[in-house]
């Protein structure tokens, strides 16, 4: 299964990431503690991500990074 992960905000407790898996074109989201690794039984769909309740501000900074992405994606970024 190949992976490509993108790092969309981070501190010292740990990194939030946008996962993509190609063959199956699904997109997910997932935070990661300090040394751990990456486990699909703990990744987020983007609906779920961006419904969720922000817990803290590195919750916050990913879920407007994430929307920044789509937006440049998109062509359809505001400003």
């Amino acid at each position: 299964m190949t992976v490509i992960a993108h790092s969309i905000a981070s501190d010292p407790h740990g990194t939030w990431r946008v996962v993509f898996l190609p063959e199956e074109l699904h997109l997910y989201v997932e935070f990661n503690r300090p040394g751990a690794g990456t486990n699909p039984v703990d990744w987020i769909s983007l609906d779920d991500f961006l419904a969720r309740r922000l817990k803290d501000a590195l919750h916050q900074r990913a879920r407007d990074r994430l929307v920044s992405l789509i937006c440049k994606a998109l062509g359809a970024c505001p400003g």
